[in-house]
């Protein structure tokens, strides 16, 4: 029986494999096929429709959809009688919003993950009571916002600059303060999915590297710098780069709370009104190639300063 097993060991093993094989492919068959349709199929299809003229207007009536590169004129020729400042302006805002979300919700993240991880008991307590805020959906949070920065002498914001003698302030309807009052909730409760991450990678590092460094110091603080942050390099190039490209897709505030006016309209929500407000698709989706680009670069350029690749998170 052994030497009958032993004789046909080989291919019994190599059918097995295959099977397993086929096994997998077909499991990753239907994400595969629905990402390259809703995916793949779209980016190209949005790659060609934005060297065309295509509209809503064109689609309605069936006129002739022509190849053209007005649509990237409008971006890069300053000159061109229909050259679109807007795009900037509304790309300044976002790369803005970017740059301060980036900062808060990763020292937020990382201060609370370090907090945590040094408490004994009610660890995952304080983990889930600080996850909660990234269960509230961006509806509900954009109503709180309004709620708190409202225009009226009855919001909340009003009413703490009156209870010090101050005047109302118009927190949503002046470009002086409608970005900023917009990005006060996102900055202090967008940390949680960052946390969790930091979190992780403290409590995966030996502690043979903690006990080392309490042999020269007995801060801990001390000791988190100089030991446990620089082995969480992996773990803070993930969390930047997120940062980035959920900083570069915001549309939720702007479209929610001020509709875009006030100096706070974001690149997506200009994309989204060229393509669905004003019908011009071709333009639209040059627009988002461009901000497709813009992401990419930033990308590459914080893996490049990183000096490695984000395989895990340590």
């Amino acid at each position: 029986m052994m030497g009958l097993e032993a004789t046909a060991g080989n291919p019994i093993r190599k059918k097995r494999k295959n099977k397993n094989e086929v096994k997998a492919y077909s499991l990753l068959g239907f994400p595969l096929a629905w990402w390259t349709l809703f995916f793949v199929l779209a980016f190209f299809s949005a790659l060609i429709f934005s060297f065309t003229n295509v509209s809503l207007k064109s689609l309605a009536t069936g006129s002739e959809i022509k190849f053209t590169l007005d649509n990237y004129k409008n971006l890069f020729d300053v000159n061109w009688k229909n050259y679109d400042q807007n795009f900037w302006d509304s790309l300044g805002v976002t790369m803005t919003w970017t740059f301060a979300m980036a900062i808060g919700n990763n020292i937020m993240g990382l201060l609370c993950a370090f907090l945590i991880s040094q408490l004994k008991h009610g660890r995952r307590f304080f983990l889930a009571l600080l996850f909660w805020p990234s269960l509230v959906s961006g509806v509900v949070g954009s109503d709180v916002t309004q709620l708190v920065f409202g225009s009226g002498n009855n919001s909340l914001a009003n009413k703490l600059v009156m209870a010090f003698g101050g005047e109302p302030i118009q927190w949503l309807t002046d470009e002086k303060t409608a970005l900023l009052s917009i990005m006060i909730m996102p900055f202090f409760f967008g940390f949680c999915t960052k946390m969790l991450i930091y979190y992780s990678s403290i409590i995966a590092i030996p502690n043979m590297y903690k006990e080392a460094a309490l042999l020269e110091t007995k801060s801990k603080f001390k000791i988190f710098f100089t030991v446990t942050f620089p082995l969480m390099k992996n773990a803070l190039i993930l969390n930047l780069l997120l940062s980035i490209i959920d900083g570069f897709k915001i549309l939720g505030p702007m479209q929610l709370v001020t509709k875009g006016g006030y100096g706070t309209q974001s690149t997506m929500l200009y994309i989204y009104k060229t393509a669905f407000e004003d019908g011009k698709f071709g333009r639209a989706c040059a627009y988002a190639t461009i901000l497709f680009a813009i992401i990419l670069i930033f990308t590459f350029i914080q893996r490049k300063i990183s000096g490695q690749e984000v395989d895990d998170i340590e």
